[in-house]
């Protein structure tokens, strides 16, 4: 094949930038291989019939290097790739069948006057040159720089097509290297940019005869029969693209151990929605396998099948009677079904999505024995499992399917609505699927267009050149409003509001407001009590006040570092009346107060509060308080009647332990007869 190196030119890309294009060191490069690579055969198969399936498959095995010297020697330094390469290297093949292929002009010469460039011209000659389909996967055009990461930058991309006059097969090579590498491979370059192809013109070569002959001194097989689609063939692979697992204390999961392993992970972890689902409701489902294993749905880690069945729910395409979360004995109040709902936002109705959610235990994620499954954080993020309570974990796509990115942060403005997770040790695992048919009301000052643009059009517009993240564009809060939405439902599905803990705060605060802001006469009580009756005196008994049973309320609240100042006002009761009364701290949870016996049972570690510092205002010489980290007992002499009525109020501060885990946690108070200390005062 012939050599084409790219001259320097003015405005002209290299190497070095290209290779760092994606702008993202943080994902593995075989996740972002994955992505880019079955994203784009699915776009490329759009067009096929929606109950068939994309097949897309992973091949990766070794190779001669005589192959990559006697094929593409012109241009290259053969004493420096022999250097580079003592062992015999290994590539990677990513075939897709099925699919239309790298169609569309081969020269730019032949690029016609509608300017229909091409899959082949988008993929081998353009960079930054994308589908402009709002469904489609890229929105940037330089996904495919990731191809070139993987080994020395050599990559080999081979097509069959389906023409007016039959078939025809495209190949040709492309080299993308760090020019300034003393180890490059090209012997003469100032860009670092080459292409092999055919010797006439730089194009493909279209000739079978020798396409098959490449093909098979890398072991690859031609398309034959009816069968079109594209393989890109990466040779040179690199030996450290596993990413490191750095848990001290724990064994790496087995998909650390090989390429294929990890590769057949990462298509799970990334396509669950639509990998071996012809339930999938945008568009050819995906076929998947990994060296001729084939990734059934059956087959995939209990984690994205859980995924994939809440997109299923979400479409509304199954029954929910035999999926996935019902054998697993998921009862119905253990999910969660939310309408997204966006106000003035949308030209008709406010629907920005479906949320789906679920709570769901280790055991009904196959995690005990025999099974002994990895945990989803493990799957997902390639960290050790930690304690309970566990992170909410959250995905989000757009209609081609592709989880955009795994979150499982527990900040109040992420996708949980800082809801940090179950203390009974079940998983949340959470999915938002937008309704991308919703148009968006115009308007230049929030950043849209003029014209009227879908909610699918605008999310890929949000994406960036890695499609990591939905990141508003400058004016528009569409992506932000959704993430509200989604934080503050699955906040009140890990958290249901207690109307009798903040009716009380959220009132008080609009009394002090309106103390504060109008005039002290003219406007007549609050409405709270009908007629003003006599407070009782702090410190004093008042029969008129008398409850039946303790009482106390928080009065206000003050923030310092790690601390909540209260004050508050207890009220005796006539239960009782020579008993201590004892004011307790406890941990809230969405199944109740947690207790500190209940939480050293647990095992969850030291209690995460600490009581500090009680006071009386007004309080009498005989009124006695003994104080514990965990409560705080008040008594009264013996044989005192007058406590029926008596009311005291006073102050504490509430500890909040250093790590940062107690500051997701909400300290609860209240008060109780004691029994403990009776006996004894």
């Amino acid at each position: 094949m012939n050599y084409y190196s790219l001259p320097l030119q003015p405005m002209q890309e290299s190497g070095a930038f290209l290779l760092r294009a994606l702008q993202n060191e943080e994902t593995p490069l075989l996740d972002l291989l994955v992505r880019e690579s079955v994203q784009n055969a699915l776009d490329a198969g759009r067009n096929g019939n929606k109950g068939s399936a994309v097949s897309v498959d992973f091949h990766i095995r070794e190779h001669p290097l005589e192959a990559i010297a006697s094929t593409f020697g012109e241009g290259l330094n053969l004493q420096m790739l022999s250097k580079r390469y003592p062992r015999t290297p290994k590539l990677l093949e990513i075939r897709d069948s099925g699919t239309e292929g790298l169609t569309g002009p081969m020269t730019f010469d032949s690029v016609g006057a509608n300017g229909q460039h091409g899959n082949f011209l988008k993929l081998v000659f353009e960079i930054g040159r994308t589908r402009s389909d709002d469904g489609a996967g890229g929105s940037w055009g330089l996904g495919k720089t990731c191809y070139f990461r993987m080994g020395a930058g050599l990559v080999i991309y081979y097509s069959r097509i389906k023409t007016a006059e039959g078939y025809e097969e495209r190949l040709v090579g492309s080299l993308v290297e760090d020019e300034s590498r003393p180890d490059r491979l090209q012997l003469k370059t100032q860009t670092g940019i080459a292409w092999w192809g055919a010797s006439d013109c730089q194009q493909a070569i279209t000739a079978p005869e020798r396409i098959h002959e490449i093909l098979a001194a890398l072991g690859a097989q031609p398309f034959t029969g009816g069968s079109t689609g594209t393989a890109i063939i990466i040779p040179l692979l690199k030996d450290n693209l596993l990413p490191i697992f750095d848990e001290d204390s724990a064994r790496a999961p087995w998909w650390f151990s090989s390429y294929e392993d990890y590769v057949n992970v990462a298509i799970q972890r990334w396509f669950s929605a639509r990998l071996d689902n012809p339930f999938f409701a945008g568009g050819r489902y995906l076929q998947a396998s990994v060296n001729g294993k084939e990734i059934a749905c059956e087959d995939m880690l209990p984690i994205f099948r859980v995924s994939q069945c809440l997109y299923d729910r979400a479409v509304g395409e199954v029954p929910k009677a035999g999926d996935y979360l019902a054998t697993r004995g998921v009862k119905d109040d253990d999910v969660l079904c939310r309408s997204i709902q966006l106000r003035n936002e949308f030209v008709g109705n406010g629907s920005a999505g479906e949320l789906r959610a679920v709570a769901i235990t280790p055991s009904q994620l196959h995690m005990d024995a025999p099974d002994n499954a990895p945990n989803p954080e493990l799957c997902i993020f390639g960290k050790v499992d930690s304690a309970a309570p566990h992170r909410p974990i959250v995905t989000f796509m757009r209609s081609p399917g592709m989880n955009i990115c795994w979150e499982d942060s527990i900040d109040s403005r992420g996708w949980a609505g800082g809801f940090a997770g179950f203390v009974d040790g079940r998983y949340v695992v959470a999915l938002f699927l937008p309704e991308s048919s919703q148009e968006l009301q115009p308007s230049e000052a929030r950043g849209l267009r003029s014209t009227v643009q879908s909610l699918e059009g605008y999310l890929r517009s949000c994406e960036r050149a890695d499609h990591a993240a939905w990141v508003d564009i400058s004016g528009g809060r569409v992506v932000e409003k959704i993430r509200a939405q989604c934080g503050r439902a699955l906040k009140e599905f890990g958290v249901p509001p207690q109307p009798s803990i903040t009716v009380k705060p959220s009132m008080r605060m609009s009394r002090k407001l309106a103390e504060l802001v109008l005039p002290n006469r003219g406007f007549g009580g609050d409405g709270r009590f009908g007629k003003a009756s006599r407070r009782s005196t702090v410190g004093s008994a008042s029969r008129g006040s008398a409850v039946p049973s303790p009482d106390l309320e928080v009065l206000d609240l003050r923030y310092e570092a790690s601390t909540i100042v209260m004050k508050w006002r207890l009220r005796w009761g006539m239960v009782q009346p020579d008993l201590p009364r004892e004011i307790t701290l406890c941990v809230d949870s969405e199944a109740g107060p947690i207790t500190p016996a209940k939480w050293a049972e647990s095992k969850l570690g030291a209690f995460p509060f600490q009581l500090q510092s009680p006071t009386i205002s007004s309080a009498s010489a005989s009124v006695k308080i003994e104080e514990a980290s965990e409560r705080i007992v008040i008594s009264l002499p013996k044989g005192t009647v007058e406590q029926l009525g008596l009311v005291l109020e006073g102050d504490l501060r509430v500890r909040m332990a250093d790590s940062d885990g107690s500051k997701l946690l909400r300290p609860v108070i209240d008060v109780r007869i004691s029994d403990k200390y009776g006996a004894a005062l």
